[in-house]
């Protein structure tokens, strides 16, 4: 163990305190960074995950072989077609919309926070802002957030909708059927 000097204990002491004052900032940047992550083309979900990559979706769920979804409505499972009739075609071009949307939606919202990010960022740093516009850029951040929450909530129930219709009618979609919960609207915006 090393003597301690005063000089160290101010510097820590600086440290903290500039951490401490700019905690809010860090993070937002760090929470940017996650959400910006949503462009990946995976998406996990509790029972499964999903990877969308060009107009192809690849289901992956547990000990079943993964289920491929075309943009055009073809299906795949463990690398062979499955024949569709042209409603089941219309469904499974739907789930692909759907996923697709969700990607779009959680792509936006990490923009959306990343410009706020940025934004509190630049007023921080430059100190111009007082108490009640730094409040105003917190509800005007917060209030956007709200809306793509329930934006995306509304496409995951949406896709359940779709999921479900699909392994009433097709019973070789059946193990992909639990990807996506029974959530309403509600307990999507609780978690």
């Amino acid at each position: 163990m090393t003597a301690e000097t005063s000089d160290g204990k101010a510097n820590r002491t600086l440290a903290r305190g500039y951490v401490m004052k700019h905690r809010s900032m860090i993070l937002l940047l760090a929470l940017s960074a996650m959400l910006a992550a949503c462009a990946m083309p995976d998406f996990y979900f509790m029972n499964g995950k999903i990877t969308m990559i060009g107009n192809l979706l690849t289901l992956h769920v547990g000990d079943a072989p993964n289920a491929t979804i075309s943009s055009a409505g073809d299906l795949n499972i463990g690398g062979k077609a499955v024949p569709v009739t042209a409603p089941q075609r219309g469904l499974l071009m739907l789930y692909y919309q759907n996923v697709q949307d969700i990607r779009e939606r959680s792509t936006a919202m990490g923009t959306a926070v990343e410009a706020a990010a940025k934004e509190a960022a630049k007023h921080s740093a430059d100190g111009k802002l007082d108490a009640s516009q730094k409040q105003q850029l917190g509800n005007q951040a917060t209030a956007q957030s709200h809306q793509l929450s329930h934006t995306l909530c509304q496409d995951e129930v949406n896709l359940k909708a779709v999921q479900d219709q699909l392994v009433a009618q097709m019973p070789g979609f059946k193990p992909y059927g639990n990807i996506f919960g029974s959530k309403s609207v509600d307990e999507c915006m609780k978690d």
